[in-house]
């Protein structure tokens, strides 16, 4: 049976009807049936204590078994395992890493046809039906034995709510926005892209320096519409920007009131996520690259937001991704180019808001929501309607540009972003965190 390539995560959250591996299992079974997988099934498991791949690979493959896939152990792992399955003539191998962090256990892998077409020719090639597999959930009483560690209790949630207030208005709509410590004061300076000029902003709003981007050479195809990309990189402070009306991106050192070009570039750093634009559209091209990881998207990404191992790819579709890995798997949907990643509790671990994937009206809606409820929409491929935000607030205009910024100082971060007004203009606005 020949298939494409297909790319799945699941995050799961623990169910009162099972332990965190009976929940595990339960994802990683319905996944490898959606698939259109079949038996007999080899399983590869491997963990950092034996005793804990032993019983992961007991509980999950006995529930392939129940779902007639007909599970066997593989104890060799890699690519010794595929030689294994082949061998004993496995239809399909599943291959997963087990890791115990905190209270959060990660399960990730891959699921790959044994197949092979011999009458391809000399060299039989294989099938190229492949999955990619992302489980997680927390650590129950039982896992946490297994794997020798302490369940940490979680305490009470904080209730989260932002408020809004308005940092400045352009007669023109924002076209990018980032936000990064220029003057070494440890609060977040704020670099905005109106039509082609370059503007940055102290973190109330006020206008410090400009650079027009115009005189650089033209791109080999125009955006109908304003495009561009901004970042800001430390090791010296520079700014980087990328018209989509030009064929680079322009390297500029901030110092007093002047930006000074440096040099340019062919991709643009976002969070970390580095990417080019594409000529003549408002994305980025489909190849990424994100610190060693590299791979090459289902489409090119709108937008990108990323925060420690997590990263958000917007697509033009109106879906989003939350990944850990490239290439991401997994979509969540009604998700508009203004969203972005901030930690605005300084707990470590990032929030995530939300506009809407709405193109016209007067009127967006911004949505708040914890990381696990985001991660636990794009497993399972739900709108973040379905989903009961921490906050929720209706903007006039919509909201295209978003960055996290900790303008304060403090280390808990703001949600900046730029909304595009009906008459327009466009509006920088700030969303902070209203202490419990």
């Amino acid at each position: 049976m020949i298939g494409g390539l297909v790319t799945l995560a699941v995050v799961a959250s623990a169910s009162p009807r099972g332990s965190s591996l009976e929940t595990l299992a339960e994802q990683l079974t319905a996944r490898v049936q959606q698939v259109g997988f079949e038996g007999p099934l080899g399983l590869s498991v491997s963990a950092k204590d034996a005793t804990l791949a032993r019983a992961v690979g007991t509980v999950f493959c006995g529930r392939l078994s129940r779902a007639r896939l007909s599970c066997e152990i593989v104890e060799a792992t890699g690519d010794a395992a595929l030689v294994n399955a082949v061998q004993r003539e496995l239809s399909t191998l599943v291959r997963v890493s087990v890791t115990v962090d905190g209270s959060t256990v990660t399960v990730r892998g891959d699921a790959v046809e044994t197949w092979k077409n011999f009458w391809a020719g000399r060299h039989p090639t294989r099938t190229e039906r492949a999955t990619a597999i992302g489980l997680s959930t927390d650590v129950d009483a039982e896992l946490a034995a297994l794997a020798g560690v302490s369940v940490t209790t979680p305490t009470a949630a904080v209730p989260l709510e932002l408020k809004l207030s308005s940092l400045s208005r352009w007669n023109t709509l924002p076209v990018a926005l980032a936000a990064g410590d220029l003057d070494g004061d440890r609060r977040s300076e704020l670099v905005l892209m109106v039509e082609e000029v370059v503007l940055v902003l102290s973190p109330e709003g006020k206008a410090l320096a400009k650079y027009d981007l115009a005189s650089a050479p033209p791109s080999s195809a125009m955006p109908r519409e304003p495009f561009g990309a901004l970042a800001i990189v430390q090791g010296p402070p520079r700014v980087i920007a990328w018209s989509g009306r030009r064929a680079k991106a322009e390297v500029l050192a901030f110092a007093g009131s002047m930006l000074k070009p440096v040099g340019t570039q062919e991709t643009i750093p976002l969070d970390g996520l580095n990417a080019r634009l594409e000529p003549g559209l408002n994305r980025f091209l489909p190849e990424l690259s994100w610190g060693t990881q590299r791979g090459r998207m289902p489409m090119g990404v709108q937008a990108a937001s990323t925060r420690g191992p997590i990263a958000l790819l917007v697509w033009p579709d109106g879906t989003a991704t939350l990944t850990r890995q490239l290439p991401p798997a997994g979509r969540m949907l009604d998700v508009g180019c203004g969203s972005a990643l901030a930690d605005v509790d300084k707990d470590g671990t990032p929030e995530l808001l939300v506009s809407s994937a709405r193109t016209t009206g007067d009127t967006d809606e911004l949505r708040l929501l914890t990381l696990a409820v985001a991660e636990g929409l794009t497993g399972t491929s739900q709108s973040v309607r379905s989903a009961t935000p921490s906050w929720q607030a209706t903007l006039k205009g919509r909201a295209i540009v978003m960055t996290g910024a900790d303008l304060d100082g403090d280390g808990a971060e703001e949600f900046v972003f730029g909304t595009w007004l009906s008459d327009g203009t466009g509006e920088l606005w700030v969303a902070r965190r209203i202490a419990p």
